[in-house]
């Protein structure tokens, strides 16, 4: 803050220069710096103004903040291209439902061990759920909470090599407590899953190459905490639901 504040000053400095050059000899005028007495009478007529005129440091602190979120948002924007091209891609191996055609995509970064990823699981699954085929949702694991949550992102990749990751998702995510390696493994027998084959697939390189992804992904657009939302590439933080819907509803009233 203080270094935008010496900033604007040194806008005031152009128009509190000339006024002082014209209080000084010609020589001095001609001069390529200024003398100590010279700069001390240019800092004390700045000083003046500013103290005359606070509504100047008010607006250039406004010009800052203005600055700061817009330059925010274009390096969030330029780290987030990259990796919503590769995620929303036709050829993305992220669990998805829903057409790579719809005209809103979802992506959530989720926990299975976190209670907001919980709460918000109804309103994921309705988008995910949807008939109308405008909307497709991926799912992407950020196992970083608990070992557990490790256990059960490994697990959960592991059943979409059979078919069955919604089937699993959908099971854990309704779980409560700690999901344990027995629990999972429960969870998985439950919804159909052969659960020696899982047990294999999970120790697989593509699911741990997949899990790495993920976390890469997540790290360089800025996300370390769950859930996290990309809808049609703009970031949701946080369970903000509202702000998730919002953001469909627009990308759906866009493209009828």
């Amino acid at each position: 803050m203080a270094l935008y504040i010496l900033k604007k000053a040194a806008g005031c400095v152009a128009i509190a220069l000339p006024l002082a050059m014209m209080t000084l000899s010609p020589a001095h005028a001609a001069s390529d710096s200024l003398s100590s007495a010279q700069q001390k009478q240019v800092e004390s007529m700045i000083e003046g103004y500013l103290m005359d005129h606070p509504d100047v440091l008010m607006q250039a602190l406004q010009n800052v903040q203005t600055w700061q979120m817009s330059e925010q948002t274009r390096r969030q924007d330029e780290a987030i291209a990259p990796v919503w091209k590769a995620l929303a891609g036709k050829d993305s191996i992220a669990p998805s439902v829903g057409s790579a055609d719809a005209p809103v995509t979802v992506v959530e970064f989720f926990d299975y061990q976190c209670g907001y990823c919980k709460r918000a699981f109804d309103d994921v699954m309705a988008m995910a759920d949807d008939d109308t085929r405008k909307i497709r949702t991926i799912f992407l694991e950020l196992p970083i909470l608990t070992p557990e949550s490790v256990v059960a992102a490994r697990a959960a990749l592991a059943a979409q090599k059979q078919g069955k990751y919604l089937e699993l998702h959908r099971a854990m995510m309704g779980s409560r407590g700690k999901l344990s390696n027995d629990r999972i493994d429960e969870l998985a027998a439950g919804a159909g899953i052969d659960v020696a084959q899982m047990h294999k697939d999970m120790d697989s390189d593509d699911v741990k190459k997949e899990l790495s992804r993920n976390s890469g992904m997540a790290k360089a657009i800025g996300v370390n905490g769950t859930p996290a939302f990309l809808i049609n590439g703009t970031l949701v933080p946080g369970a903000d639901m509202e702000r998730v819907k919002s953001l469909v509803d627009a990308g759906l009233e866009k493209d009828s």
